[in-house]
């Protein structure tokens, strides 16, 4: 069965017992064992699914509609996911382009962002203001490791756009699971 980050998540996890907590520039934070991080899992109640069964993943991205306000009206319609830093090496511009797209393409856009850096966060408080009442589009400007573990579970396809990342834990974690998923 497929669990979001699962793979990632017991990889890390692995080579933490084997390098003392690294993978590339990742370190697992406060020294989580295997068990605590599949306990934590547990608490996000999140739904498995597998190209199987697809019923879990319509449960997350229904879950994931009603806590985010966002229109379940039509439940074939495609979620994009975005969760990143909102700094310059990141693309912001790509991300704005995105956002705008996904309505224009008739999806639903979800974006998870933290920005340290003022007149980017400023910019992107006018694009949440903009759409904060859109029944398709939902801007969540902050950190918030739940929320990324729902988002994943709950997202269609995902933008990871990136101008340079050495490398990226989204990039990561997705290759992973590619890999996983064709042995």
């Amino acid at each position: 069965m497929f669990f979001p980050n699962f793979a990632l998540i017991i990889c890390i996890v692995e080579k933490e017992s084997e390098s003392g907590g690294k993978l590339d520039s990742y370190e697992v934070e406060g020294g989580e064992t295997k068990g605590e991080i599949l306990q934590n899992l547990a608490e996000f109640q999140f739904s498995c699914y597998s190209a199987n069964d697809m019923q879990g993943k319509a449960e997350n991205k229904a879950a994931m509609r009603m806590n985010l306000g966002l229109s379940s009206a039509d439940d074939q319609r495609p979620v994009v996911g975005c969760i990143t830093r909102l700094v310059p090496q990141k693309g912001v511009h790509l991300i704005k382009h995105a956002i705008y797209r996904t309505l224009e393409m008739g999806g639903q856009f979800e974006l998870l962002g933290s920005c340290p850096v003022p007149h980017i966060q400023r910019e992107f408080e006018g694009i949440a203001n903009q759409f904060q009442n859109h029944e398709h589009i939902r801007l969540i400007l902050k950190y918030d490791e739940s929320l990324s573990h729902a988002i994943y579970a709950a997202s269609d396809m995902f933008i990871i756009p990136s101008i340079f990342e050495p490398c990226g834990l989204t990039q990561v974690s997705h290759l992973l699971q590619m890999l996983i998923h064709e042995f």
